[in-house]
């Protein structure tokens, strides 16, 4: 191995290929520690880190790399002119002593710098906690495929140009198997999670089905024989089909009464469906077993606690599996890959350590060497100690007998962090047009909280095309939905009063969707139950609660005061302000976005007080619902338009319009800068009795004011029953919006720190609501009969 006669030397640049080889080791201890993080924060600042780190990571080591490549011809001898390759070979390359001479007066690198060749590939191959900062990186394994070739032999010529003055060639072989396969892994991790990759390892093997071609050859050739035949199909009969509702029933008897630790129940669904999130259908079996562990244990329908427990682990094996190297490293090949890279990691260590020829090699060299080989150990260790306290390797030891202990000790030492963010980002038209952000937020946020300040910024901001990240820190807030208290899986969780309600509501329309199937005894499963269920944006809650706003409305008419009124007067008033409700949220008459943005005024409204007294507990709770649901839903559908993408319509250009009618409504009153309260009440004091559109026409899309009608129909529902209107309203808008959106959608913002919307989406799913259930029972079983002559 002789090597060959590298090109003409480059000025030497060894403190620059120094830096970067120590800055690149630096971002992968951090993107391993910080690389989780952007999975429990919505907030943008720790994801901007999450992605600076994962940008620089790459960028770092290629430069460290390229760097290396440009200087080869310096490693290890001198690089005064092209005519001294004769004496590269002579003296530049010699080991010991006489090396470091020549590397002191600056005229060669170091010949250790091959060595640290390979710890970049190891490092391109980047941390196990981060693959692919968003979903898109997935899609483009192909080129990380293309670009390990292109680093590998990058290296390669940087090792076979050092052979001859080489003293670490078996630690550096050793080295290269390292980065190899570490990049390796992350390549493979990267197109497993891609659509086309997730899709291949999830799907079952193909299924032909019964063999048609040779039942009906055989069919024929009985017939020709003379024989009468027939074709029987079994399991068609009643008696089979009570057969096959006894068995799913006794499987999901099981279900309910097994016993199993959260990441177990977790994980079995998990398998489940994951088909979701590359947007597959599921079996009606599939949603048998689902229903009968959320809608019948005891411990999961009487607190939302568990069920959404189990629906953040769920989610956690779906961000593992897209956005980490757990598609590698929770197989038995990535178990031996690991055994072995950690194997050369050590040898390496030992070879460089019981190397006597240390005096060849600068003190500085020599402490960066041993950064590089402790480094990765460090990281391997930290590797293995995420990958112990991992969902899926708990469920893995508790099914080994002999380590269920070490299951149960892993979980009383791992912190108990969050699964995803558990807040909710929230937007509110009427502040963002006063220009006056909502006084919760950082202390930075509250002390530039000032009026004059933040329209300053905006100037600014608008000036230099950065509107919407001025948007984002001063008018979006991210409120907390659920606390929690103590520790492990007893831990005691208040989820909040909005998730109690979301579970509630959902559960209580999958009971009355199965009540509606068990009356159609003709059908196994009755689709418009379950599309009914599903398909109502706030028509059902206005349908259920008829009679008692009828009621209110009629108490609330003025004329129903006066004895000298006929009833037919008061009927029509009533009824128009029944028509208001309920056009409102009419599918035929209104766009989702319509709606959506009609009830976010109207909900704004109707925070202004009613009467002094204080309102019942009650009325607060569903203030609060109301009030979190329609500034998380303005949010989704001004900052996350792809969440709603398939229900939005024009509602961007609605909310730009109302904006715009908003900022010179209020303008005419900026004198008196006023706030939030004060703007309330200039919209409510506006004359509606014309409707805005037979007023300005059609070109116009605001729907400011017809959000005051709606408040104010609202208004006269009196404070209980209006909340409770405007509460589940809001709840079936959620709800709606959920079904609509597709599972890979819901992917992308598990990286994100995830959002209310997923989590309802999921629970939806697990709890037969939905049209991801399309499968019947199976394959019909055709016999072939001979009848008797």
């Amino acid at each position: 191995m002789g090597g060959f006669t590298p090109p003409i030397p480059q000025h030497d640049s060894d403190w620059e290929i120094r830096v970067a080889v120590l800055l690149s080791l630096f971002l992968q201890m951090i993107l391993i520690f910080v690389g989780p993080v952007r999975k429990r924060s919505s907030s943008p600042v720790p994801r901007f880190l999450v992605w600076s780190c994962y940008l620089l990571a790459d960028w770092v080591a290629d430069l460290a790399l390229g760097l290396l490549l440009n200087n080869m011809g310096n490693i290890g001898g001198k690089s005064s002119s092209s005519s001294s390759v004769s004496q590269l070979h002579a003296v530049g390359l010699k080991r010991g002593p006489s090396a470091a001479v020549s590397n002191a007066d600056g005229s060669s690198s170091p010949i250790i710098f091959a060595f640290w060749t390979p710890f970049l590939l190891l490092h391109l191959g980047g941390p196990d906690t981060i693959t692919a900062y968003s979903l898109e990186d997935n899609e483009l394994w192909l080129r990380h495929l293309i670009g390990l070739l292109f680093e590998l032999f990058s290296a390669s010529v940087i090792f076979f140009c050092s052979l001859k003055g080489n003293p670490m060639i078996p630690a550096t072989v050793l080295m290269f198997v390292v980065g190899i396969i570490k990049y390796g892994e992350r390549t493979y991790s990267l197109y497993s999670g891609s659509v086309d990759g997730f899709r291949e390892n999830i799907l079952d093997p193909p299924d032909p089905g019964p063999n048609y071609a040779k039942l009906m050859t055989e069919y024929d050739a009985k017939e020709q024989a003379g024989l009468e035949v027939a074709i029987v199909i079994s399991g068609s009969d009643s008696e089979a089909k009570k057969a096959l509702a006894a068995l799913e029933q006794g499987e999901a008897t099981r279900l309910l009464e097994r016993s199993t630790t959260l990441e177990a129940q977790a994980y079995d669904f998990f398998l489940i469906f994951r088909r979701l999130f590359v947007n597959l259908i599921l079996s009606y079996k599939e949603r048998k077993i689902s229903q009968a562990y959320f809608l019948g244990r005891a411990d999961v329908t009487n607190t939302p606690v568990r069920a959404f427990q189990v629906i953040e682990v769920e989610l956690n094996f779906i961000y593992d599996m897209v956005y980490t190297k757990a598609p590698v490293a929770h197989s038995k090949a990535g178990c031996v890959l690991r055994f072995v890279a950690s194997a050369c990691l050590v040898s390496s260590l030992l070879i460089f350590f019981f190397h006597r020829d240390k005096g060849g090699i600068l003190r500085v060299d020599v402490a960066i060497t041993y950064a590089l080989l402790l480094g990765g150990l460090a990281l391997d260790a930290a590797a293995l100690a995420m990958l112990l306290s991992s969902h899926r390797m708990l469920v893995l030891l508790e099914k080994t007998r002999r380590l269920a202990w070490l299951a149960t000790a892993v979980r009383n030492v791992r912190p108990q962090l969050r699964r995803w963010s558990e807040r909710t980002s929230q937007l509110n038209l009427v502040s963002y047009c006063l220009g006056k952000p909502e006084p919760s937020g950082g202390v930075l946020r509250r002390r530039l909280g000032d009026p004059r300040v933040v329209r300053a910024l905006a100037r600014v901001a608008e000036t230099l095309r950065v509107r919407e990240i001025f948007d984002d820190f001063f008018f979006i807030r991210r409120e907390p939905i659920s606390c929690r208290q103590g520790q492990g899986d007893s831990q005691v969780q208040q989820k909040g009063p909005l998730l109690k309600f979301v579970f509630d509501g959902l559960k209580a329309r999958a009971v009355k969707a199965n009540e509606e199937e068990r009356e159609d005894k003709d059908k196994d499963v009755d689709y418009e139950a379950i599309k009914k269920a599903c398909a109502c944006r706030g028509e059902g809650v206005l349908e259920l609660l008829g009679d008692e706003i009828k009621e209110k409305l009629k108490e609330s008419t003025p004329e129903a005061a006066g004895k000298d009124e006929h009833d037919a007067v008061i009927e029509k008033k009533v009824n128009d302000k029944l028509a208001v409700l309920k056009d409102s949220v009419n599918a035929v008459k209104k766009e989702f976005d319509d709606s959506l943005l009609l009830w976010h005024i109207a909900t704004d409204l109707c925070c202004q007080r009613l009467v002094p007294t204080a309102p019942t507990e009650t009325a607060n709770e569903m203030k609060l619902i109301g009030e979190t649901l329609s500034e998380y839903m303005l949010y989704l559908l001004i900052k996350q338009p792809e969440m709603l993408s398939a229900t939005a319509g024009i509602g961007l250009l609605r909310y730009r319009d109302t904006c715009a009618e908003a900022k010179r409504f209020f303008a005419s009153a900026a004198a008196w800068d006023p706030n939030h309260a004060d703007a309330r009440r200039m919209l409510l004091s506006v004359n509606t009795t014309e409707k805005p559109s037979a007023v300005k026409g059609d070109r116009c899309k605001s729907v400011l004011f017809d959000g005051v009608i709606l408040a104010k129909a609202l208004r006269d529902l009196g404070e209980d029953l209006m909340w409770k209107v405007v509460a589940n309203v809001w709840g079936e808008m959620l709800t709606y919006a959920a079904g609509k959106c597709r599972g890979s959608t819901h992917v992308r913002q598990l990286s994100r720190g995830g959002e209310l919307i997923t989590m309802v989406w999921f629970l939806m799913a697990h709890m037969g609501l939905g049209d991801m259930y399309r499968i019947h029972e199976g394959d019909a079983k055709a016999k072939l009969i001979v009848l008797d002559q």
